[in-house]
């Protein structure tokens, strides 16, 4: 037997029409491959979109309460009353288009600060908490100013 006759027979034979393809079972494996990428994009695109919702969350409640520091800071130190408040805060807008609104808790605490025995130093804390904190919100945002009178001491 010749040796070029012997590798001939060992080669792999072409269905009818010398044209060759994918076969059910490795077209099926392939789409259950590409299912299970597909589906982990899917995943990490809601990831993303949720920690970016709460990011924003975060940001506005930040610009809230400096806002609201920056009130108390303009305002002069008799009128600071002793108080401890909570109320309800609308944050956006509501055009059609634009609609971002989101609500906000506002916790204000006045208190005279225990540590200054003449009553001139005023402790002014605000925490502002999202009122759908979520799990990507990580709670609220706490600044705090310590506010002193304009009169000298003895």
């Amino acid at each position: 037997m010749h040796p070029m006759a012997k590798n001939r027979s060992h080669r792999r034979k072409l269905p009818a029409g010398g044209a060759a393809g994918f076969t059910i079972l490795e077209t099926v494996i392939a789409l259950c491959i590409m299912l299970v990428v597909g589906l982990g994009t899917i995943s990490l695109f809601l990831f993303s979109t949720n920690y970016n919702a709460g990011a924003s969350d975060r940001a506005r409640a930040l610009a809230l309460a400096q806002q609201q520091i920056e009130g108390y800071r303009a305002q002069d130190y008799a009128n600071l009353a002793t108080t401890d408040t909570t109320q309800s805060v609308n944050v956006g807008s509501t055009t059609a288009g634009e609609s971002d609104r989101r609500t906000f808790t506002v916790k204000t605490k006045i208190e005279y600060d225990p540590n200054v025995s003449n009553n001139r130093q005023r402790i002014i804390t605000v925490t502002v908490t999202p009122a759908a904190a979520g799990r990507w919100t990580g709670g609220g945002v706490t600044l705090r100013l310590l506010r002193a009178s304009n009169v000298l001491g003895s």
